[in-house]
């Protein structure tokens, strides 16, 4: 076979053989997209996980399919997610001696803000209560200081949790003779639970007896004197968080000439007004 017969055979070849298809740019172009996109998501996907985990949650991420099955551009869909703010709770912290007084105060007795706008409340709420027949009267005693005053006081000592102490303190008149309420509201001051009478005790000496009495399930401690001390008869009740509130009443408001021929309220009505919740602080 010389030269010439070579070149015949080898355009016959070529003429029976399929030609290949063309070169489509765009397709071209769709698989090297393809290729890169597989590439980024996968250097991606690392940090987009525990980002996505950190903030709780943000938009979908998915692929915008294109025609004859090509992956999209990775786009973000859906409305973004706005995280809920949540307000940060304040641990209890413990004081130590030498410490400042809190919330800028020159001593235990908040004078203003919040904590006197509390207990200011607190005082108008029990002067609401008292039954029929009573009224509260903004009475002065003979020095000339007023018997209606209320107090909010940071509690804490040494090695204590930080807790306040709210107190109310009203006279109570009837038919000229004056007697008077105390309402105290103690927030949870870390202390562990006990019996509600060993805790109704623990005021004023607990000189008297105990009786617990139950407000729809809850048991109120109240203690009954013997006409002994400031006050004649008091109800304690301490809430699951740990607030306490205590209710005490006496025929007699000191420096007033004539007490008052009965109790203010009954034991019964007593121990339910310490479970009332208008009277709970718990911060």
């Amino acid at each position: 076979m010389n030269e010439e017969d070579l070149n015949r055979a080898l355009r016959d070849a070529m003429e029976r053989s399929t030609p290949p298809p063309s070169m489509d740019p765009s397709q071209a172009l769709n698989h090297g997209r393809t290729a890169y996109r597989r590439r980024r998501l996968a250097w991606t996907g690392l940090a987009v996980v525990p980002l996505v985990a950190a903030i709780g949650g943000g938009p979908a991420l998915v692929a915008n399919l294109g025609g004859g099955g090509s992956g999209g551009d990775l786009v973000a869909s859906g409305p973004t997610a706005t995280a809920p703010t949540v307000k940060p709770t304040a641990a209890p912290t413990t004081r130590k001696s030498g410490d400042p007084w809190p919330e800028g105060q020159s001593d235990r007795t908040a004078t203003a803000g919040p904590r006197m706008t509390r207990v200011t409340k607190l005082m108008d709420d029990l002067s609401s209560s008292v039954p029929a027949g009573f009224t509260t009267p903004d009475l002065k005693a003979p020095e000339g200081h007023r018997l209606r005053y209320a107090q909010a006081q940071y509690a804490s000592n040494d090695g204590e949790q930080d807790y306040w102490e709210y107190a109310a303190t009203i006279p109570v008149e009837r038919d000229g003779k004056v007697g008077k309420l105390l309402l105290n509201s103690t927030t949870p001051d870390g202390k562990p639970a006990t019996d509600p009478c060993k805790l109704a005790k623990g005021f004023w000496g607990g000189t008297g007896t105990c009786a617990i009495v139950d407000v729809d399930g809850k048991k109120v401690g109240v203690v009954t004197t013997k006409g002994q001390g400031e006050f004649d008869q008091w109800a304690t009740y301490r809430y699951d968080d740990g607030t306490v509130v205590m209710l005490a009443q006496a025929k007699k408001y000191e420096g007033q000439p004539k007490p008052l021929a009965q109790p203010i309220f009954t034991s019964r009505q007593l121990a339910e007004l310490a479970t009332a919740a208008k009277f709970k602080i718990s911060d």
